[in-house]
Formats: C-alpha cells, structure tokens, sequence
C-alpha cells in the first residue's frame, strides 16, 4: 500500500512538474525548481526516491522515477545518465519551456502571481 502510495504522489508531481510551463506563473515554477535542487543537495536526492527506493539504510543504486516508470514499461536505460539528468538537464529544460512558452510567446496561464 505505501508503495502504491508513494508512486501515485510521485508520478503526479513530475506530471504537474513537467505540465506547469503551460499553467503555473514562471516565478512559482523557478521558486519550485530551485526548492528541487535545494532538496538534492541536502538530501543527496529527491525525498520521494529516496523513500520508495531505499532498502533499509541503503538506496537502490542510481533508481529514479524516471526509471522506474521505463523499466517497467519494458526499456532498458542508463540509470546513472537517467539520474543525473533528472538532477540537472530536466529542471532546466522545465525552465526553458516555462520562459519560452510565458515571456517570449505570451501565452496565458490560469494560476498567476
């Protein structure tokens, strides 16, 4: 259950992540993305991986979401390049897309600061 749980959390905070360019104000979602990185760099990861995939004191090697959801629809990938861009590339990708999208096109967003 608390399995179950935790995937269910996680996978809708990266879909909101990844979705929020296109409906959350671009100052939340840089305040969120530097949270993120924060919370890397106290942790030594994301507080959700660090909880689903730990076993006992130590976690899973290199397992991240990201990975989790392509093995298990059936992909093999690099989990060590998996997570280092998870950590770095794809909040930064976030960004991009949220001042593409809201400063250069204009675009509307429903949640505004």
């Amino acid at each position: 259950m608390k399995e179950e749980l935790l995937v269910s959390l996680h996978t809708l905070i990266m879909l909101g992540a990844w979705s929020s360019p296109f409906w959350l104000d671009w100052k939340i979602v840089f305040i969120s993305l530097f949270l993120y990185e924060i919370q890397i760099f106290v942790f030594k990861g994301c507080i959700l991986t660090n909880l689903q995939f730990s076993k006992g004191i130590r976690r899973e090697s290199d397992m991240t979401m990201y990975a989790y959801w392509a093995e298990k629809l059936g992909f093999k990938v690099n989990r060590k390049k998996l997570k280092q861009s998870s950590k770095y590339f794809m909040p930064a990708i976030i960004f991009i897309l949220t001042i593409l999208y809201q400063l250069i096109l204009k675009a509307p967003i429903w949640i505004k600061i």
